[in-house]
């Protein structure tokens, strides 16, 4: 009995985590749904636009490794809880639509409140609840309930959008409504997550750097967490492509947007971990779903922006969407693969995570430069040949990481030799 109820709460220490890596992020990553719609309200052009993302990437770049080796040395609960609060709280001024410098300041902030006290922290605190042969169905779960909540909360969201009008009143409104969903998530954190108890020798920052970046798989998950999550954002210029090229409504490009950012996460965050627990190795799926997205953007390529084709490009848009999700619900299930130490773990993410979401701070402006430089189909099939470019070296990345991983346990029975460089 004793057993039972422990596993039950390890789920809904889940789902809670779940809420809130989903409440996080609705602030900050607002102009994926509501691009054309928030651009406007802020007054802004296309370049400026992606800056905003570049400040928010600049705060991740200097605070992911640090906030890894937090979560080795304080409470995910705490953590968490102040992450949830302090994103909400800020979420507020950002109704107000205050001057573009105030605006950077804001996503500086969020980068520093979704870094810093809360991506490693989180992570660590997933793995630390799933057992080793439950990694992938874990991660993939977190992935799946987020894409769930997201859905829920988005679509509720985007009625309220529109039923005042689809304009700034309703935008406000949308704003008002991320920013308590955080604090929310902030209440059941402190309420439901235990205090984390440490293990293992805890050295000093640059020791654990060191130690880490001497690890080649370390630097192979890097380069996958990076090339997909720029093939990710590219993703979300799908929106304004399906508006301005294609030529669907604002309310119809915000649905697609919450069904392929949101909807396809519920799905492939756990198809990605269960499949990944089945086949014994989360690095093959990866290879796998890198492959798929490869086909897909060489489809989105080469297919002419007709509204005839319209069809074939959103479910296009989907089947890939599915493979990334897939992905990112089971990248972080290769720590344990390759037998990163558990007092690591926040510190390994930190380091993947500095290298790995750089994109934050490039992808935008480089895909807004297109756009402005480019008008119409041309600079959206400029960005599509970016994101063939990433998916490309992914694919690699995933090829050599899985034969080191093959090579490991056919010599050594095991896995450690790939954490001693």
């Amino acid at each position: 009995m004793e057993n039972k109820a422990k596993s039950k709460k390890r789920y809904i220490t889940l789902i809670i985590m779940a809420l809130g890596a989903s409440a996080i992020y609705f602030l900050p990553f607002l102009r994926w749904t509501y691009y054309d719609s928030l651009k406007l309200a802020l007054g802004l052009d296309n370049t400026q636009f992606g800056t905003l993302m570049s400040a928010y990437g600049i705060a991740a770049m200097i605070f992911y490794f640090p906030g890894g080796w937090l979560a080795d040395r304080v409470s995910a609960r705490k953590l968490l809880t102040f992450a949830f609060a302090s994103t909400g709280i800020l979420g507020f001024y950002f109704s107000t639509y205050p001057s573009f410098n105030m605006l950077l300041i804001i996503h500086f902030i969020w980068g520093v409140f979704s870094t810093l006290t809360f991506w490693s922290a989180m992570i660590k605190a997933t793995r630390d609840l799933a057992n080793s042969n439950e990694q992938g169905r874990f991660y993939g779960l977190l992935e799946g309930a987020r894409g769930l909540l997201t859905t829920v909360i988005a679509m509720g969201a985007v009625a309220v959008f529109t039923s005042l009008g689809a304009g700034v009143v309703g935008l406000t409104w949308v704003i008002i409504i991320f920013s308590l969903t955080n604090l929310f998530a902030a209440i059941l954190t402190w309420l439901v997550l235990e205090d984390t108890s440490f293990t293992g020798e805890q050295k000093p920052v640059l020791l654990d750097a060191l130690s880490i970046i001497k690890m080649p798989v370390v630097w192979l998950i890097a380069l996958i967490v990076i090339t997909c999550y720029s093939t990710y954002l590219g993703t979300t210029y799908l929106t304004p492509y399906v508006t301005q090229v294609l030529g669907a409504s604002a309310a119809m490009g915000a649905l697609i947007a919450i069904i392929r950012t949101y909807g396809l996460q519920f799905f492939g965050g756990p198809l990605g971990g269960f499949v990944a627990d089945k086949k014994g190795s989360s690095a093959q799926i990866v290879m796998y779903c890198f492959a798929v997205m490869l086909i897909c953007m060489v489809v989105f390529l080469i297919l002419p922006a007709s509204n005839s084709l319209v069809i074939a490009l959103l479910l296009n848009m989907f089947v890939m969407g599915l493979a990334i999700f897939m992905m990112r619900g089971i990248y972080f299930a290769t720590l344990d693969e390759v037998g990163i130490p558990s007092n690591l773990t926040g510190s390994v993410v930190g380091i993947v995570s500095l290298i790995g979401f750089t994109p934050d701070v490039f992808f935008n402006p480089i895909a807004g430069h297109f756009l402005d430089a480019y008008p119409g189909a041309v600079g959206y099939k400029y960005i599509f040949i970016l994101m063939i470019g990433f998916v490309s070296v992914g694919l690699v990345a995933s090829i050599v990481l899985l034969k080191l991983i093959k090579k490991s346990k056919s010599v050594k029975g095991d896995n450690q030799v790939l954490v001693r460089g």
